[in-house]
């Protein structure tokens, strides 16, 4: 098997909220309290296998990692904690 094949799944997963499709309130709500430095002691992401808990815990992970100004949120290639 090649190296550099993934699952496709994991190939294609989104990488940042907007990537994400079906979750506009979630990733609103989540930008949101980030922007505004009220970010919650937690998240807790519930629902059936597949609609995107995995995916949506990595983006606010990367986030929150981010050593940007939460205001100004990373794009694609600022900074190494997010991309």
């Amino acid at each position: 098997m090649n190296k550099n094949s993934k699952v496709l799944a994991l190939k294609y997963r989104p990488q940042t909220f907007n990537d994400l499709i079906g979750q506009d309130i979630v990733a609103e709500t989540i930008l949101n309290s980030i922007k505004m430095n009220k970010i919650p002691n937690a998240f807790l992401f519930t629902g059936i296998r597949g609609v995107g808990k995995t995916t949506i815990a990595r983006i606010v992970a990367k986030l929150l990692n981010c050593k940007n100004d939460p205001k100004n949120l990373c794009n694609e290639e600022s900074c190494k904690n997010c991309h």
